[in-house]
């Protein structure tokens, strides 16, 4: 993950793989590292918060 504007990176802050139209990834891989702690709840906030860019993408 990057920002949107970055030369690097696979997918922008919006979970948008650059270079493609409209396709999301929201997934573990998406984590430029992997965090200390439990990797479930690293995931769950990558989820809820692709949930919610799709929701508004869809209205």
């Amino acid at each position: 993950m990057s920002a949107k504007n970055a030369k690097y990176g696979v997918v922008d802050s919006d979970l948008l793989v650059k270079g493609a139209a409209g396709l999301r990834i929201i997934d573990a891989s998406v984590m430029p590292f992997v965090p200390s702690a439990h990797t479930q709840a690293a995931v769950y906030v990558i989820a809820e918060r692709g949930a919610d860019l799709v929701k508004e993408a869809w209205q």
